[in-house]
This record gives structure tokens, C-alpha cells and sequence, in this order.
């Protein structure tokens, strides 16, 4: 259909007045129902109700001997905005009308005659399906995505649709055999799979087996993945792992993640991708993945110990950290390892962040930087950090400039407001070369700025900067 045909409808359509919601048939989700269109009837309308966040499929087949091709929309219940149409997705004169409900209350769904089509009568059989309903909970749908598998530790957990897969961190000690067995509570085939630290490697695959041995070459963690092998089903199972001797772990590597700076990223080749990040308790923390296709992504942040703090899929959002400390986040492929779906991506760390203060060998140094000043400096790996403090007064205006003067240099950029002895997040900002933050500051008080580079003490980036304040009225 030409774009300008759509277009005229939709306009049409969102100019019609309220109709009276009695006269439409009320549909149910996983509902089917046969209509006709005639020049006496030029279109039928069907009312629902629905949930913010249902994901629905509308279809609509034309059943006639003499194919009646079919248009289907969806439309408030007053007719007055139109979400979506959808004219032959489903092939030859098939529609297939997909949409993430915005909002609680009835929806209207109207099917006419395609405007390209010569033939505006016919049947057609209209189906309203729930693509994401609510799963019916088992004593094992809470279980965590992401936990530890200590030596000698027994976990039970279930795979679903939910939950397609499940991920195990575990520490291996150099020349100590790593045993893993899986016992499974129905014939639901399911792999294991060990990957390395960075998930660059996968050391073991253990498919139609209940045992999974590795002997590492070195201390560090691994990533035990438990995994169906098919598309669907559920099945219960049982991990233990064996009681070999142990060591302190060392603390896993990730992609620094710096707050504001976007991550890239793939999911392909790779299942997964671990980052980390530090903060202080009572931080509330932002992850949002964007792609340029649809990505169907896991988020998963644990902390330090691999204890899942949440999960969710594509984002999460002001999740308040309970403990100071490294975080991780791992971003996997939804589906598990057997999924083919891939695609690149970038990871974006936000929310009140209160970053750890790592000392700096060098001595501290706070520098009193004036409005219209512009003060230089150099981070490198013998001082990542520097300290910049300044007077405002509330509803004054300030613009906080940071520029990268030479070097590998990628900076990041933090503003704090001290109350009592305490500093307090306002802002940060980070891009490759520059660094702004622009924002009425909040209360007459001694204000903050910290200069860093991505990844802080663990950065490998170092140069020449430029810091500028501007106060204004």
C-alpha cells in the first residue's frame, strides 16, 4: 500500500467523533471471530480491554472465495488516535497488526477494505492474541538467573520459556579437577556449557549429558551456563558441583562501564559480554540497551560476589544499590546459547550515582575554580583524578565544560553538592573527547567537580584536559 494512502487513514480516522462503545462486540484475548464487509457494512469494530505493556497480535485472514483483502487498525476506544494498522504482513491478503499497548482500559479494532484493493466485500475471520501473558508461577520461577556455584554447593532451579536459560558463576583453581553434574526431572533436553572469563571462549560443551569436567590451567572464574536445546518446555533440575579445595578469588574483569558513556557491544559472535562498574550504597543505577534492529537482550546485575541484585530484559531501571562496592552486569542473548539471533548494541549506565573515591598515590588536591576560569590539567596513571570546588548560590546557573587538549585521553565529569561533611550526586556527563554539564544549581552552598577518565584507576586512557566554569543569573 502507498505510504499516502496510510497516511489518509490514519488522518481520517482520528478525526471521526465518539461512537458509542455498545455497539461493538467485545473480544477476548486468544479469541476468534468470523465478519463479513458489504457496501451496506463497510467495516466492523471490535472492542477489547487491555493492560499497559500487552504485547498484541491481530490478525486478520480473508476467508471469501473471492479474496477480500483486509485492512485492520487499532484505535482508542474513543476513535480519536489511531496506534497502528497493518495491511498484508501476514502475506498475499493477510493482515497482521503487532503493538505494545501504552496504557490500562478498551481498545477499538476496526476492519475495512484495503483502499488498494479492487474488492471491498467479503468474510474474513479476525483472531486477538496476547503475545506475553502472564506465566503461571512454579516454586522455581523465582530462581535467580545469575548465581554462584561454590564447591561442594547444591542448586535446584527450573528452565521455561521465562527463563530459557540460567548462569552460574564459578571459581576454578589451576590444576584442581572442576566437576558439575545435572540432574534433570523430566526428558526436556538441556546442555551445559562452560565459557571462559570473558565469554571469548567456550571450554566445554556438555550436550544430552549429566556431567560437565574441566581442569583449568589457572585460578579466575568461569561461566556455567544451563541451557535448553529445544525452543520450548519447562523442566526442573539440580546442580552439584563437587567439594574440590578452593582459594580467595580474585575479583573477575569486565568493560568498565563509566556513567553517561555509552558501551558498544555485540552478540555475535559472542553469547554474552560482562561489565562492572563501582558505586557507593544507596546508588540508584540506569541500564538501558539500544540497537538498531530488535535484540532481544538480557540484562542481569549482580554484585561483587555474583549475587543477583536484578534482571530484565532490554533495560533496567532505578535499581537502589544496597552495598558499596564493584558491580557486574552481563548482557546475553535472551534465548540462551542456541539462539541465533544477533546483532550490535550499546550499553548505557545512568541514574544518582555516588562513584567509590579511590585515593590517589599522589597526594589529594582540591583546586578553587572561579566563574569564566579555565584550568588545565593531566590524568594519567599516577593521578586519574582531580578535584575542582566552587561557591554557588541557589538558582544561578552553571555550565561545566571539560576538553580533552591531547592524548588518548576520555574523560568523565561528576558535580556534587556537599551537605554536611557528605557529597551528593548531581550530575554526571562522559563522551569520547568532551565532557559538558549545564544545570540550576540547588541551594546556595560549596559545590564539587571531579575530573576522571573512563575506568578511573583501571582506565588505560591518559592526556591533557581543559575544565571551565561558567556562573551565570
Amino acid at each position: 500500500m502507498r505510504h499516502w494512502l496510510i497516511g489518509l487513514l490514519i488522518s481520517t480516522c482520528a478525526l471521526l467523533p465518539s461512537v458509542a462503545l455498545s455497539a461493538q462486540r467485545r473480544l477476548h484475548y486468544g479469541e476468534s471471530i468470523d465478519g463479513a464487509l458489504s457496501a451496506g457494512q463497510p467495516e466492523a469494530r471490535y472492542l477489547f480491554s487491555g493492560r499497559e505493556g500487552d504485547a498484541v497480535l491481530i490478525t486478520a485472514d480473508s476467508t471469501s472465495p473471492e479474496a477480500l483483502d483486509p485492512l485492520v487498525m487499532l484505535l482508542d476506544a474513543d476513535q480519536r488516535q489511531v496506534f497502528a494498522l497493518d495491511d498484508n504482513s501476514g502475506g498475499a491478503v493477510n493482515a497482521r497488526l503487532r503493538h505494545i499497548l501504552p496504557r490500562n482500559g478498551d481498545y477499538l479494532i476496526k476492519v475495512i477494505a484495503s483502499p488498494s484493493s479492487q474488492r471491498t466485500a467479503g468474510a474474513f475471520r479476525l483472531t486477538l492474541h496476547l503475545l506475553n501473558p502472564t506465566p503461571t508461577p512454579s516454586l522455581l520461577s523465582n530462581s535467580p538467573r545469575l548465581a554462584p556455584l561454590d564447591a561442594g554447593a547444591s542448586l535446584r532451579a527450573e528452565l521455561s520459556d521465562q527463563a530459557p536459560f540460567r548462569l552460574y558463576a564459578v571459581y576454578a583453581v589451576a590444576a584442581q579437577p572442576l566437576s558439575i553434574t545435572l540432574s534433570l526431572e523430566n526428558a526436556l533436553p538441556v546442555g551445559m556449557y562452560l565459557y571462559s572469563h570473558d565469554f571469548e571462549r567456550r571450554l566445554v560443551t556438555a550436550e544430552l549429558t549429566d556431567q560437565l569436567s574441566f581442569v583449568p590451567n589457572a585460578d579466575g572464574w568461569c561461566w556455567l551456563v544451563v541451557s535448553r536445546l529445544t525452543s520450548s518446555g519447562s523442566v526442573a533440575y539440580t546442580l552439584k558441583r563437587a567439594a574440590e579445595p578452593q582459594s580467595q578469588p580474585r575479583r573477575a574483569e569486565g568493560v568498565s562501564l563509566v556513567a553517561g558513556l555509552a558501551q558498544r557491544g555485540a552478540l555475535s559472535p559472542r553469547f554474552a559480554t560482562l561489565y562492572h562498574f563501582e558505586a557507593q550504597r544507596g546508588s540508584r543505577a540506569d541500564l538501558v540497551l539500544q540497537a538498531q534492529t530488535a535484540l532481544p537482550a538480557l540484562i542481569v546485575l549482580a554484585d561483587e560476589r555474583f549475587e543477583q541484585v536484578a534482571v530484565g530484559e532490554g533495560a533496567l531501571r532505578a535499581v537502589e544499590l544496597e552495598r558499596s562496592g564493584r558491580y557486574y552486569v552481563i548482557v546475553a542473548r535472551y534465548g540462551g546459547v542456541n539462539d541465533t539471533l544477533s546483532g550490535e548494541y550499546t550499553l548505557t549506565l545512568s541514574g544518582t550515582l555516588t562513584p567509590l573515591v579511590t585515593p590517589s598515590p599522589l597526594p589529594l588536591t582540591i583546586s578553587t575554580i572561579n566563574s569564566g576560569e579555565v584550568l588545565r590539567g593531566v590524568l594519567d596513571d599516577q593521578r586519574y583524578i582531580a578535584y575542582y570546588t566552587f561557591t554557588g548560590r541557589r538558582g544561578e546557573s552553571a555550565q561545566i565544560t571539560l576538553n580533552v587538549e591531547s592524548g588518548t585521553l576520555q574523560p568523565a565529569l561528576y558535580l556534587y553538592v556537599y551537605q554536611g561533611d557528605q557529597p551528593r550526586l548531581l550530575a554526571s556527563a562522559a563522551e569520547l573527547r568532551s565532557a559538558q554539564i549545564q544545570l540550576t544549581l540547588p541551594e546556595s552552598a560549596t559545590y564539587l567537580i571531579v575530573v576522571t577518565r573512563y575506568g578511573a584507576a583501571h582506565g588505560i586512557t591518559q592526556g591533557r584536559y581543559a575544565v571551565q566554569l561558567i556562573l551565570a543569573e
